[in-house]
């Protein structure tokens, strides 16, 4: 399998509805997978339409996965120009209410404040696992009190801020330093007037506003493909972006959506970081259970962040607002009882959409929300058909429609170990 990076640019302004626009006017800070795919199959259908069978091949066989487009622009030239993956930061992300986000680096102006951001999924995850019949209140809350205010301490002045902590959301992309930079979206709102059906002129009386996503935007996204296929959907996506017919979203015959797309191959896959990662999370956890003196403690935790929508269902076809660890189990191969989910941060949404290349509209679905984490007890010890089951799990997904970009997954994600407040 093979892995490009998308670079998409907004060469117009974009408006991207999500489940019909639950929120007015609002438009979606991300492109859709489902999107992104619709807009690609379009193109081909207007440039090689005679080439049935390598539209097929790439659109209809389900043998390339479309990735979800995060925003990649940044104020900062470092960050604009460093090519690392951009990530949605997870549910259990925590920052100070009056002067949230990342805090600035060295060579940044000073004009505003940013006190940090930090993660409580191991404060969450310690409390779940504290036994209420053994441990006395004030124990089972000590996990809990270290995010409840802002932690910040000013140089000059020496004082704390201890305003509230609160939810932090967004995109982020991590430099080489380990340091952090949220992305930013620029929108405005257009004003539209209304179309009368029968005369094809302005409406009386019709007037509405919709915001969209500024041009020049920068998007980025990662899309998984057979070794087979990587020559010809680079030649398409070339010839696509060079007669500049690529178009996304809504308002499409306002001129809006159009983009052009740049693919460049993604570094190889390497297994020890990725051990690495799951030893250092397991051992943090570990860490924090000593501290807390729980005695039942497992060999292995590790945590799965979703980077994409889930769509999960039961035996029965019920959609589940859960991993749970039978679904685990489906995908790693391993046995459901192995697994235990200790805490999680979830929310459901919504699936809707629109068929680009048959004209009809998708069948309505529930998904697991982006951002979602779990955590996961494992009463087998890290051991190798583990590491291969966990990083099998990471590279291909969880879930229905991963070619659309549903179902992408970190596991045991840094974020959860850092803090820079």
């Amino acid at each position: 399998m093979k892995r490009l990076h998308l670079r998409v640019t907004a060469l117009s302004p974009l408006a991207i509805r999500s489940d019909h626009a639950p929120q007015g006017v609002k438009t979606t800070h991300y492109v859709p997978g489902m999107t992104l795919s619709g807009a690609l199959a379009a193109s081909h259908r207007m440039l090689r339409p005679e080439q049935e069978e390598e539209f097929a091949a790439l659109f209809l066989q389900e043998r390339i996965s479309f990735p979800y487009l995060y925003p990649a622009s940044f104020q900062h030239p470092r960050f604009q120009k460093y090519q690392s993956p951009i990530m949605p930061v997870p549910k259990t992300a925590q920052s100070c209410k009056r002067f949230s986000g990342f805090p600035l680096l060295e060579d940044e102006e000073k004009d505003e404040e940013y006190h940090g951001v930090r993660d409580s999924l191991l404060d969450w995850g310690i409390f779940a696992m504290l036994n209420n019949e053994a441990s006395s209140i004030r124990e089972l809350l000590t996990p809990l009190r270290s995010h409840v205010t802002c932690p910040y301490i000013n140089e000059k002045t020496g004082k704390g801020c201890n305003h509230p902590m609160d939810h932090f959301s967004g995109f982020y992309r991590r430099n080489q330093a380990g340091q952090r930079k949220q992305a930013e979206v620029k929108t405005r709102l257009q004003t539209h007037t209304g179309i009368n059906r029968e005369w094809g002129t302005a409406q009386e009386g019709v007037l509405y506003n919709r915001e969209v996503i500024d041009e020049t935007m920068q998007f980025w996204g990662e899309l998984w493909l057979p070794a087979e296929l990587e020559r010809s959907f680079k030649q398409f996506l070339n010839e696509a972006s060079t007669e500049d017919v690529i178009r996304l979203g809504t308002g499409r015959t306002r001129g809006l959506g159009a983009v052009s797309i740049q693919a460049e191959e993604a570094p190889t896959w390497e297994p020890e970081p990725f051990k690495r990662k799951l030893t250092l999370f397991n051992e943090a956890v570990q860490k924090r259970t000593q501290e807390a003196g729980i005695q039942q403690r497992a060999p292995f935790y590790f945590a799965i962040t979703l980077h994409s929508p889930a769509i999960l269902c039961d035996p029965f076809l019920c959609y589940l607002k859960t991993i749970t660890p039978r679904a685990l189990a489906e995908r790693t191969g391993l046995p459901a009882h192995q697994f235990q989910c200790i805490y999680q941060s979830t929310g459901v949404q919504r699936i809707t959409g629109w068929y680009e290349v048959w004209g009809t509209p998708r069948t309505t679905e529930y998904a697991i929300e982006m951002g979602s984490v779990f955590l996961f007890a494992s009463s087998a010890p890290l051991d190798e058909e583990l590491i291969q089951a966990l990083a099998t799990l990471e590279q291909t997904g969880i879930g229905k429609r991963r070619n659309e970009g549903f179902g992408r997954v970190c596991i045991s994600d840094p974020f959860h170990l850092e803090a820079d407040c």
